[in-house]
């Protein structure tokens, strides 16, 4: 009574009705009369691809939720600043900060928004096959319900009793029970792939929930990310065409190039105790000073601000540009001029996103207004290796690649270096 009971459940559930079909044609009867075993089921779906699947969206989930709560932190901060006097460079580098962590974000919407529909489309198919699965096991399960209504129980009773030999009524009642383990087995698959529909509908209707708030969250950011080049555009503005403006800026960039000799001889000092430590280490990135003439350039550009004083026509103003500023596409690959050790890796006020390789013997580059430095610290670097790629952090005059060779804090021309 047990089973018919658990059968009824299966064929008949509140929450998955079926039309009634005309059932299969009853299988090749088994060795007995009485009882027929239903045909045996295919096995339960492998899930294993789905659980890889929902692993992956659950570590973007995170990496989003990381990436929000910075961007939350950051925008508060700046609100909490608005107003106060500050620098236009602070303001630069805060709307530029702002500006790239909203289109990472951006990028992590993205890429969530893509996993999700990928998941949805599989999902969908998933649902779509278990439900086929579960119609060919209600279809089944009711065969034999019916069957075991038009018999009825005492009929297994008469078979077993009507045995004609010991090994006969062995035999039969073996029959009986694989009948019964096989009927168990077809209910728990049954049972189980109800289940996974279930979960599935839940799973369906989660992704298209995420899909619409990815698509309102996207939207909002996109007006976030307009509103924050815009402010940039104006500050940028600001400096190129406003004369007080334009002093404070270049002000403000004497003030980070001191700030620059400061970081150097910090180093250098660690560079020399260092050297004190483990003598010959740093040698093994040869003499930098033979390299006068010879070295790469770090990109292809054009130069549009030289070494050393540099007059502004506009306001007649003069300035001491500590390095050169090269021109060069948006991404484009920066590769260090010589081997060497990354030995810092930082945003600068006035530099942006900055590198600094330290070549032995007193001798560093600097490489700012980088969109990104992809060498970590303390990483050992090959002459022409790609450290970084231009862009126009913390820059006033566009998209350049401001490079600097110094030997301790001693700011040397460039171009007499570069071949």
């Amino acid at each position: 009574m047990a089973a018919l009971a658990l059968l009824l459940a299966l064929l008949f559930p509140a929450a998955l009705s079926a039309k009634e079909t005309a059932p299969p044609s009853p299988p090749s009867p088994a060795p007995v009369q009485l009882a027929q075993a239903s045909p045996p089921a295919a096995a339960v779906p492998d899930t294993s691809a789905d659980q890889g699947s929902d692993s992956e969206i659950e570590s973007q989930k995170r990496e989003l939720e990381s990436l929000r709560q910075e961007l939350e932190q950051r925008r508060q901060l700046s609100q909490q600043l608005k107003g106060k006097e500050r620098n236009i460079l602070g303001d630069l580098r805060d709307t530029e900060r702002n500006l790239q962590l909203t289109q990472r974000y951006l990028k992590a919407l993205e890429r969530r928004r893509r996993a999700v529909m990928g998941d949805l489309g599989q999902t969908t198919s998933e649902l779509g096959r278990t439900a086929v699965q579960l119609e060919e096991d209600r279809k089944r399960l009711s065969w034999r319900l019916r069957e075991i209504f038009k018999r009825g129980r005492s009929r297994d009773i008469e078979y077993i009793l009507s045995a004609r030999s010991f090994g006969d009524l062995v035999t039969r009642t073996y029959y009986l029970a694989r009948v019964a383990r096989e009927d168990r087995q077809q209910m728990l698959l049954t049972q189980a792939r109800r289940v996974a529909v279930q979960d599935t509908k839940t799973r369906l209707e989660e992704r298209k929930v995420e899909l619409d708030r990815l698509a309102r969250e996207t939207q909002r950011e996109r007006q976030a990310l307009s509103r924050l080049t815009a402010d940039r555009r104006r500050l940028l503005k600001g400096v190129r065409s406003d004369a007080k403006s334009n002093e404070q800026a270049q002000a403000e960039i004497q003030r980070a190039s001191r700030r620059i000799q400061g970081l150097i001889e910090q180093l250098e000092k660690r560079r020399i105790a260092s050297e004190r430590g483990a003598p010959g280490e740093l040698p093994l990135f040869g003499d930098f000073s033979k390299n006068r003439g010879r070295l790469a350039w770090p990109v292809n550009g054009r130069i549009v601000r030289g070494f050393g004083n540099q007059t502004n026509p506009r306001f007649n103003t003069t300035t001491f540009n500590s390095g050169i500023d090269i021109a060069a596409t948006f991404g484009t690959p920066i590769k260090a001029v010589g081997r060497g050790r990354m030995d810092y890796v930082n945003w600068l006020e006035g530099y942006g996103k900055c590198a600094i390789l330290n070549h032995g013997g007193g001798f560093y580059t600097l490489y700012a207004h980088a969109s990104e430095i992809t060498v970590p610290v303390g990483k050992d670097v090959a002459a022409g290796e790609v450290i970084g790629r231009v862009g126009d952090t913390g820059s006033t005059i566009g998209t350049a690649l401001h490079f600097e060779i110094r030997r301790g804090k001693q700011a040397l021309n460039p171009l007499e270096w570069l071949r």
